[in-house]
């Protein structure tokens, strides 16, 4: 068996394990948010800010296709880890090429129904007709796409699924700066407008998943897929789409929720949609390093569950509690002290300033709370608790938008940047109750237990309602 299949998440001690398969997360994913965020300074300083503006409109519309995309795959890597931590190499193979299938056309499909219906989405969300245009031809860029945003987010977690974090970050390294030279290059010297982005961007994430793509095939053996592996095998395709479908649902709700607010934020006057498009492309960035932490949280949950050492998934999760600390009260002070000046470098427009950054600042408050809510989620989906995943996310998004449209009525602009944080009042008192229950009577238990018990009738009996 090769040497790289012997994962730190199962040897490490728990906090060093899950802290130090999380950076190279933690970076990628800043690096992935680099993307939109070097798209929208890119159209602010060079094409203007009705260009900026209209990056807004398009954002909550792609995030969600884009994060409906990763959270498929994101389901089919959290399966494998649990293969891999059984060591049942046969199923995870099968599992890894029964997913792409299923993936690849998925994408396909959503990806032509995206295109036809961009424009339409825009009007519904009451997009001023001075930023339709672009926004419109931003997205069908993107869309057209979207294949190697799944080809390389399916392989990046196909990669972590057997212990290997680093190596995706060097690729997506090389697409970002990549990204970032097409940008100046279509934009400032082609004149390319807001189009010229979304090429970079496109052609920066095609590069990316070509080069995972064949690094994967040539340095991990049992992650080598042949013609005849890209079949649905019909015994596990149930496990691939409850996980799949649980995580992209659980992404389209967090977007659904901004696309709800983006339709409340397009009433505003323009500089105001650019700097909301300002604020939340920097808030996106600002929770890179939780979710980064939580994507290896629950990895590590779900390898040491495959592999019977239950009492390290319980360490793991206290240990959790360090990193919710720091990164909660670190990420809070950041923003609050530096909002207006991470604002700047978008736009220098003070109305633009002014809006991101009070919407940065009331988002802002929120971060330790929010940092609980996805510690939880990161644990639920470890152990297979889909149902609670799921609620837990719903309610967060269900609350976020009726307070944006209350508070709004009442408060304005300014009453609707903080429900984000009181939303995440409501979410983070669910997850720790959720958490408490889960902890006594599924994962105490499973500290106890022999490594040949079965676990399946536990979880499925125990997890909260």
């Amino acid at each position: 068996m090769d040497a790289q299949l012997k994962s730190p998440l199962l040897v490490k001690s728990p906090f060093k394990a899950i802290l130090s398969f999380s950076i190279p997360l933690i970076v990628g994913d800043f690096c992935q948010q680099l993307y939109n965020a070097i798209d929208s300074i890119i159209a602010g300083r060079f094409i203007g800010t009705t260009a900026l503006a209209s990056l807004g409109s398009a954002s909550p519309i792609m995030n969600i296709i884009i994060f409906l995309l990763i959270g498929f795959a994101m389901g089919s890597g959290v399966i494998m880890s649990r293969h891999f931590g059984e060591k049942n190499y046969d199923t995870l193979k099968k599992v890894m090429g029964s997913a792409l299938a299923i993936g690849i056309v998925f994408t396909l499909v959503l990806s032509a129904f995206s295109i036809g219906l961009s424009r339409p989405f825009l009007k519904l969300l009451n997009t001023q007709d001075s930023l339709i245009g672009g926004a419109d031809n931003y997205l069908k860029i993107v869309f057209a796409g979207a294949i190697f945003t799944y080809l390389y987010n399916f392989y990046c977690f196909a990669v972590r699924a057997v212990g290997d974090s680093y190596t995706p970050l060097l690729f997506l390294f090389a697409s970002v700066i990549i990204n970032a030279i097409l940008d100046v290059l279509f934009v400032v010297v082609f004149k390319w407008g807001i189009e010229g982005t979304a090429l970079a961007t496109v052609l920066a994430q095609m590069l990316s998943s070509v080069l995972c793509i064949l690094y994967t095939n040539k340095k991990f053996e049992l992650l080598r897929l042949k013609r005849s592996d890209l079949k649905v095998d019909k015994k596990i395709v149930w496990e691939i789409t409850s996980y799949s479908l649980s995580m992209s649902i659980q992404q389209v709700f967090v977007y659904v929720g901004r696309l709800a607010i983006q339709g409340l934020v397009n009433t505003y006057p323009e500089n105001v949609v650019a700097g909301v498009n300002s604020g939340t492309r920097l808030d996106a960035l600002l929770q890179t390093p939780m979710r980064g932490y939580t994507n290896a949280l629950t990895t590590y949950t779900a390898q040491n569950l495959g592999a019977k050492k239950y009492k390290r998934v319980v360490e793991g999760y206290k240990a959790s509690w360090v990193m919710v600390a720091i990164v909660g009260v670190l990420s809070t002070l950041v923003t609050v002290f530096l909002a207006e000046s991470m604002v700047k470098l978008f736009d220098s427009n003070l109305e633009v300033i002014l809006a991101g950054k009070g919407y940065l600042v009331a988002i802002g408050w929120g971060y330790l709370l929010m940092c609980i809510i996805v510690q939880s989620q990161a644990v639920f989906k470890g152990i297979g608790m889909l149902k609670t995943f799921v609620v837990s996310t719903l309610i967060s998004i269900l609350f976020r938008i009726g307070l944006s449209y209350l508070f709004e009525h009442f408060w304005g602009l300014d009453g609707m940047f903080w429900a984000p944080t009181a939303s995440w009042i409501v979410g983070s008192s669910y997850c720790l109750i959720a958490m408490l229950v889960a902890y006594r009577k599924i994962l105490l238990p499973l500290s106890r237990i022999e490594n040949d018990c079965d676990i399946s009738d536990i979880i499925d009996a125990e997890e909260p309602e």
